[in-house]
């Protein structure tokens, strides 16, 4: 996490902010609210999850300035709210580092577009693809759609940090490499675990807050 004003140019701070927010009100503008805002049970799973989110991210290993490892749970999120759902409740985590000092606040837009906005349209992507390509089979869903989702998705997140501070010059690809990139596979499997074991228990004990998951075309 970037959590120093020194580290990125601020041309890139302003960009990352300014596509953040438009794409970020664009979603939340097409999102049906009533469907949340009258349903108690939904809102409990949401800021629930966020919280949960928030206790992940805090237990960061830091890297280098600007890149860390940490569990995601992106692709469990999107799975469980929808893809304009899940960038709030992005956004709502990187506000919690924020706070609690983890993330420099000037630097939250670039941090919410290259580990919160695109991991979240990714992973949403990547579950179009399984849904529409593949047989609509319950293991299908838990072993592809989510786990090994979640691992590309945060395999997707490193290398686009990565490359953005490689690009910009402030670390070498050899240094990216040498102190980053070489242990991306080492957070890739946990990655797609924790995400795969949370989406087993919803599709076995409680599969109707999964938005993503149609019971009559999975189980039919």
């Amino acid at each position: 996490m970037i959590d120093s004003p020194d580290l990125l140019p601020a041309w890139a701070l302003y960009a990352s902010a300014f596509l953040s927010l438009v794409v970020l009100v664009a979603a939340l503008m097409g999102y049906h609210w009533q469907s949340l805002l009258t349903n108690r049970g939904a809102q409990h799973f949401f800021f629930g999850g966020i919280v949960a989110l928030a206790i992940l991210w805090n237990m960061q290993a830091g890297i280098l300035p600007g890149l860390s490892f940490h569990v995601m749970g992106v692709t469990a999120l999107t799975l469980m709210t929808g893809w304009r759902l899940a960038l709030l409740g992005m956004l709502l985590v990187q506000l919690v580092l924020v706070a609690t000092g983890k993330l420099w606040w000037g630097a939250l837009g670039y941090s919410y577009l290259l580990t919160g906005l695109l991991p979240v349209l990714f992973t949403y992507a990547f579950y179009l693809c399984v849904y529409n390509r593949l047989i609509r089979n319950p293991f299908v869903y838990i072993l592809v759609a989510g786990f090994l989702n979640a691992g590309l998705t945060h395999a997707f997140s490193d290398l686009l940090q990565a490359a953005a501070l490689w690009q910009m010059e402030v670390y070498t690809l050899a240094k990216v490499w040498h102190d980053y990139l070489r242990y991306m596979p080492l957070m890739m499997f946990p990655e797609g675990v924790i995400n795969g074991m949370f989406i087993t228990g919803m599709v076995v004990f409680n599969s109707r807050w999964l938005s993503t998951f149609d019971e009559d075309s999975y189980f039919n």
